[in-house]
């Protein structure tokens, strides 16, 4: 959290909260130190309107997480600093230009990504999105800039001609310099030469320089050896020299020229970066969800909370088993929290805090999914930390001056939180004065939750009003603390039994329970035996509450293998279904094959009746009222998804729904006389209309008549019957719309180059927007004849099914 921009008693909070440790771990599941930096400053968010935009944004980020389509962070360097220079017209560096190429490409990921989740989760997808015209800034800084951030020789022709020079008379200074190195071989050091300072030399004894003409250009740290420059190399070395310039003024002018292009797109690049800066945020925060089991809670407008199953988020991520607790409070409301030390109080108040916060902040909370939390402003504290060895405690005299700070500015939507309020002084004094600044503070229609082992307040807890007592328990069999925290009953502070579970000898026990008034040991048992049978009966309801469960899995799985079952004779009935009406066809075909042979006297009249009796013994397995049929109608549930037809409705082409024969069929003549004339598969049917409803997608119109031949000649050619299988079905179900029609042009194509007739496209039903782009495509489709829902034996309305031609 940024102390330069809160007000100091944001500060306290954020100290009594521990705050700052929460950021740095989210911080520190960051990619990138520009976004780890950007979590470290988090605060929350100064209004509501803007709150609520923080947690939609984490909200569909952990939907889209859930939905194993997270958001794709990546690490990024800092570009900050480099990107405001370029704005105001300095050069960037080489390795500036690389990193902010890399920026471009995960934008164009991100952007890729947006566009993937616009429908489902807008706010996320504007939040990654960025200016497509950036690629092109990206395609020229990785065309010019080499992965260590050298200017490429493909940045420029001239620059490929300078480097290209500076190689060719490298390769002549260092022939030149061999020829030397062997005719000077008696008074060189080393068989070797060398650059020094820029120019090339020959390492020669200082006993024999002079016989070497040229240019001592330096010595050894003994000075046995100096380092020389032949004449005879002088020249080229200064030629060396100029090509050298020359490829960096070439540099200079490349890097400059992409500077100026960075720099006109200097605002979308900002907007890039913190889409980036976004992602990475984001990710880092459903990691944490994930690790805490966190829900994305959006702040209301009431101020109150209603937690369940909060658990405290820094011991969560310590590893600790935290026992959760259901939290509740209401503006105008006091919490008084009691019971054993270290048995939960304080971190029960901290946890309250700590949620306020994380709401505000866009920060999940680990609570259970219908959970809420108002929009709490300001969240005052005064909690001592007598628990961790990071603070110390407060004196009495900071105490209350803290007191009269939150007194000054405590209001109908603020939450107090006070730790062991108005303790460390005399218990009688101290415990009239909590009770005042609690009547003060509810009487503004604060929402305070306090700690407390003063009996002033457990008794006005009690009393009915605007103080609810609450408590933390403790396990006397165990002699340690629950940490469940109880609303409405108060607890006992246990103090002797915590003294006796640390070691102070039984007989000072014994002597402390001698002291205390008669009164005081009633209380106190009468405290703990509530307790424990409190604790009883909640043992026996989560026992209820598991055997509950049990049995509720057991009738899910008992349910699922009867759905199993169902499944698996209907898929059994639809093959033998799809066999046997294959069995019609080509006994039909026989049939009309028998017909012509008798006109043509090749066949006789006994032998195609034989052939009609085949035909008619065929068609009789799959009629209406074979024993097929009766095991299909078995297997129907009991209440129809269709609804019943109208004559109106009876159009040619409709599609219904017969319910004697259990599939659907399409209407070939209008009704007549009570009847209507449909044809079911490869049947054609004369069915009286109450044994007819309207199959379901036709309920909204009827559709335009269709001439009765059209599906007689997309279904049935030649004797072909279309039959579902794996070879010639597309499974798109996971993917997203335009992944998804470059599988169904993919698909098409394969099922024409094999020859197929039909094929079936499964989406299932989703939101329907998968279902309907696929129908769309492939009814624009050239070699498409007709696409639409399969029969319901084929997968009804989830599968498309496709004929082609």
């Amino acid at each position: 959290m940024d102390e330069e921009q809160s007000t100091p008693r944001e500060q306290r909070t954020a100290h009594d909260l521990e705050w700052v440790h929460l950021l740095e771990h989210l911080a520190g599941a960051c990619l990138s130190a520009t976004a780890a930096e950007r979590l470290r400053a988090l605060a929350p968010a100064p209004t509501l309107p803007e709150a609520r935009a923080r947690m939609t944004l984490t909200a569909e980020a952990l939907d889209a997480f859930a939905d194993d389509a997270p958001v794709p962070a990546r690490s990024l360097p800092d570009l900050e600093q480099a990107l405001r220079r370029v704005a105001k017209g300095s050069v960037a560096s080489g390795e500036e230009l690389r990193d902010i190429g890399l920026l471009v490409g995960a934008t164009r990921t991100l952007r890729a990504y947006a566009r993937s989740e616009r429908e489902r989760h807008p706010a996320l997808a504007a939040a990654l999105d960025s200016d497509p015209e950036l690629d092109a800034l990206g395609d020229a800084l990785a065309a010019a800039i080499e992965a260590d951030g050298s200017v490429a020789d493909a940045a420029s022709p001239a620059l490929r001609d300078a480097r290209r020079r500076v190689a060719e008379v490298r390769r002549e200074l260092g022939s030149k310099l061999s020829q030397l190195m062997r005719r000077y071989s008696e008074v060189l050091r080393d068989q070797y030469w060398t650059e020094h300072d820029g120019r090339f030399v020959l390492p020669v004894r200082s006993d024999a320089h002079l016989r070497v003409k040229g240019i001592v250009l330096g010595s050894s740290a003994s000075g046995a050896t100096l380092y020389v420059e032949p004449e005879e190399a002088t020249q080229l070395g200064n030629r060396l020299k100029v090509a050298e310039a020359e490829v960096e003024r070439e540099v200079a002018r490349v890097l400059a020229a992409l500077s100026a292009e960075v720099e006109r797109h200097s605002p979308a690049l900002e907007v890039a970066l913190e889409a980036c800066v976004t992602a990475d945020c984001l990710a880092a925060l459903c990691r944490f969800a994930a690790e805490t089991r966190s829900a994305a809670l959006s702040p209301s407008e009431v101020p109150r909370a209603r937690l369940i199953g909060m658990r405290h988020p820094l011991l969560l991520i310590q590893g600790i088993d935290v026992v959760p607790n259901d939290i509740t409070l209401d503006a105008g409301r006091a919490l008084v929290v009691s019971g054993p030390n270290a048995g939960g109080k304080t971190v029960a108040l901290k946890a309250l805090g700590l949620a306020a916060w994380m709401v505000r902040a866009g920060i999940p909370v680990p609570a259970e999914a219908g959970s809420e939390m108002g929009f709490f402003e300001p969240v005052l504290t005064d909690v001592g930390d007598e628990q961790s060895i990071l603070y110390s405690l407060s004196t009495f005299s900071a105490h209350v001056k803290n007191l009269a700070s939150i007194l000054e500015r405590a209001g109908d939507r603020a939450l107090v939180l006070l730790d062991e309020v108005a303790a460390g002084t005399d218990p009688e004094e101290g415990s009239a004065l909590a009770a005042a600044v609690l009547e003060a503070l509810v009487a503004r229609g604060a929402a305070v939750a306090v700690t407390t082992h003063y009996e002033r307040l457990k008794e006005l807890g009690a009393s009915g009003g605007p103080l609810v007592n609450a408590s933390v328990g403790f396990d006397l069999a165990r002699m340690a603390p629950t940490f469940r925290l109880t609303i409405g009953v108060p607890g006992a502070s246990s103090a002797l039994a915590v003294a006796a579970r640390y070691g102070v000898p039984a007989s000072v026990v014994e002597r402390a329970q001698a002291l205390l008034p008669e009164r005081a040991l009633d209380r106190e048992e009468l405290v703990q035996k509530l307790q424990a049978e409190r604790s009883a009966l909640e043992a026996a309801k989560l026992e209820a509450e598991e055997e509950l469960r049990k049995q509720r899995q057991l009738r899910a799985e008992i349910e699922a293998e009867r759905k199993k079952a169902r499944e698996e004779e209907r898929a059994r009935l639809a093959a033998e279904s799809r066999e046997l009406l294959g069995e019609v066809q080509r006994a039909r075909a026989e049939l009309s094959l028998a017909k012509k042979r008798v006109g043509r006297g090749e066949l006789s009249r006994d032998e195609l009746r034989q052939v009609e009796k085949s035909v008619n013994a065929a068609a009789g397995q799959v009629a209406v009222g074979s024993a097929l049929e009766s095991a299909k109608r078995a297997l129907e549930p009991a209440q129809s998804e269709h609804r019943p037809a109208r004559q109106a409705d009876l159009v040619p082409g409709a599609r219904v729904f017969l319910t004697k024969l259990g599939q659907t069929a399409e209407v070939l003549e209008a009704p007549s006389k009570g009847q209507v004339r449909v044809m079911a598969g490869v049947l054609k049917l004369s069915v009286r209309l109450d044994e007819v409803e309207l199959a379901r997608g036709q309920a909204k119109s009827a559709k335009k008549p269709t001439r009765p031949a059209e599906k007689s000649s997309l279904a049935i050619q030649d004797g072909f019957v279309p039959v579902r299988t794996s070879h010639n079905t597309l499974d798109l179900r996971g993917q997203r719309v335009d992944e998804a029609l470059d599988a169904v042009d993919a698909f098409v194509d394969r099922l024409l180059r094999e020859g197929e007739q039909v094929g079936y496209v499964l989406h299932g039903h989703g939101t329907g927007a998968l279902k309907l782009a696929v129908r769309a495509h492939l009814s624009a489709a050239a070699h498409v004849r007709r696409a639409r829902a399969a029969e319901p034996d084929d997968g009804g309305d989830a599968f498309t099914m496709v004929w082609l031609g």
